[in-house]
């Protein structure tokens, strides 16, 4: 921060004012002292000549006051060195205090630092504050600063983009660095001035993503801003703070560039977000998540030849809950693992007893394929539920692929010692490449359901359901089509050589009891209505 916000009084400095009083204090025992010496002196001398006999009384009286004055010296003394030590130890304090409070590098205010001057602030007692405003600075890409050209220049980056900020900020702003690479300004505001505000965070945007030269190399980092607005005296500065960061966390999330207001529905979004990741550890720990059983057709016979198995989280107050909402929240918490295993626990136990030709497909988080006890796991379930690894197929999409090539071929390649089959998911829909099913021993491939279900109002995707299906058979593997919601597109997949489907068209995803009836009332040829698909298809 510059010396204009950081220093104190202008008037005597605290040392000089205690120097001078010392010296007056001094003055004063030094002359109280001769006084009485003088004064007792002529005493002393006028009992002499009054009385000869009084000579030692008046030796002893003589004595008493040099004793006097020697306490009297050393009192004074005394009273020094416990001053000074008092000095001493009030200057350690107070460099303890500003070490505690000031960042080191930049020499801005800590997030402690500007915590206890930012409260000043706000409060019932700041009357002459209309309004605080807080902006929140994240830097984005500084990690690479870091790594390419290493932490000097990074300090040095630091360092200029907390000299920017101070020149852009008011002269009466709070300027912090918060944590590694987030800064933190506050400042009063006199009224409502929405446009001047946005403005100066436009400002600071710009100074803080500004190019540096340094070390002959030109720097330059993103950033993103969040910032809050209160009544001084209705807000503390932590609340305003964590407003203004999840102002930020919606500007990383939007990648806007622009500062980003906060407003009431991000921290209400925040809020049903944090009580959802409550609910899902609380859903795996009391066995919520239950598996829900999609049909999948032989499209030739028209025969049930397998299931998918999607999760469903049968909520206590809310019902069934579909995946969409759930499976991305146990991702970001790191328990996608659990929750897949404690699926698969439960399928495998409903489906044991089921049709030995019926088989179960499973999809595989891509955060699943970087363990590296991946296979040992799956292996595990199948053992103690006694499902066959041949009943087994493991679906894993394109993009989880690209993250480790080498540990996924580890993984699939020991699961296919094991006899489980695997299938390449939503295959088209990302970064496709032959090189997969070249180097990966793919037993299935899974044409994803965003073109099945436009394979008629849209002849690009009519043209990859067949290219995919030729190439496919090409190579020998079978394809199946996600997606078919009616008898048209049953047809049309049909037409084009797609071995098995799956959709609405052939039943819903249902529990595992439905499931078994669905097996059991199933007719010797297959579901009766796919009859008029079959038909169309021949025709």
């Amino acid at each position: 921060m510059s010396s204009k916000r950081n220093s104190g009084s202008r008037g005597t400095s605290p040392s000089v004012a205690n120097a001078r009083r010392d010296a007056l204090v001094l003055a004063i025992l030094i002359g109280a002292v001769m006084l009485l010496i003088w004064n007792g002196s002529m005493f002393f001398r006028e009992l002499q000549f009054a009385d000869a006999r009084l000579g030692s009384t008046a030796r002893i009286a003589s004595t008493a006051l040099m004793l006097n004055v020697a306490l009297i010296l050393f009192g004074w003394r005394r009273y020094v060195d416990l001053h000074h030590e008092s000095e001493r130890r009030q200057d350690s304090e107070a460099r303890a205090g500003l070490i505690a409070t000031t960042d080191a590098l930049t020499g801005l205010l800590n997030r402690r630092g500007f915590a206890d001057r930012a409260a000043r602030l706000t409060g019932p007692a700041c009357e002459s504050v209309q309004q605080v405003v807080l902006f929140s600075i994240q830097l984005n890409r500084f990690k690479g600063i870091n790594d390419r050209f290493g932490f000097d220049v990074g300090d040095e980056t630091l360092r200029r983009i907390a000299a920017g900020v101070i020149g852009v900020a008011d002269d009466y702003a709070l300027v912090a660095r918060t944590s590694g690479d987030e800064f933190a300004v506050a400042l009063a505001w006199p009224g409502h001035n929405i446009k001047a505000i946005e403005i100066s965070g436009e400002a600071l945007l710009r100074t803080v993503t500004a190019s540096h030269e340094i070390d002959g190399k030109l720097i330059q980092v993103g950033a993103f801003i969040g910032m809050a607005m209160s009544d001084a005296a209705d807000v503390t500065i932590a609340d305003l703070l964590r407003r203004a960061d999840i102002a930020l966390e919606h500007a990383k999330t939007g990648r806007s560039t622009k500062a980003v207001w906060f407003d009431a529905g991000m921290e209400r979004a925040l809020l049903a977000n944090s009580e959802l990741e409550q609910g899902v550890l609380m859903g795996i720990e009391h066995d919520q998540f239950e598996p829900y059983f999609e049909p999948q057709v032989d499209l030739e016979t028209g025969t049930i030849v397998g299931f998918e198995v999607l999760a469903r989280w049968n909520h206590p107050m809310s019902g069934i809950i579909m995946p969409d909402t759930f499976i991305p929240v146990a991702e970001d918490l790191g328990v996608i693992g659990r929750l897949s295993e404690q699926l698969m626990r439960l399928a495998f136990t409903a489906a044991a007893k089921w049709d030995p030709a019926i088989k179960l497909s499973v999809n595989i988080s891509p955060l699943q394929l970087g363990d590296p006890w991946l296979a040992q796991k799956i292996v595990r379930i199948l053992t103690e539920t006694g499902f066959p690894a041949d009943r087994l197929v493991l679906e894993i999409t394109e993009s989880s692929l690209f993250g480790d090539m080498d540990q996924a071929h580890i993984i699939v390649t020991s699961l296919k010692n094991q006899g489980i089959r695997l299938a390449l998911d939503d295959f088209g829909s990302g970064f496709s490449s032959l090189s997969h099913l070249r180097a990966l021993p793919f037993d299935v491939i899974k044409i994803d359901r965003s073109f099945v279900t436009t394979i008629h109002r849209d002849r690009e995707s009519s043209a990859i359901v067949r290219a995919v299906t030729t190439l496919a058979t090409a190579i020998g593997v079978p394809v199946t089509v996600e997606g078919i919601e009616d008898a048209a597109t049953c047809a049309a997949v049909i037409e084009m050589g797609c071995a098995v489907g799956q959709g609405w068209y052939f039943g819903k995803p249902t529990s595992a009891h439905q499931a078994e009836q669905l097996l059991r009332d199933r007719p010797e040829t297959g579901i009766s209505d796919l009859s008029p698909c079959l038909r169309r298809a021949v025709a």
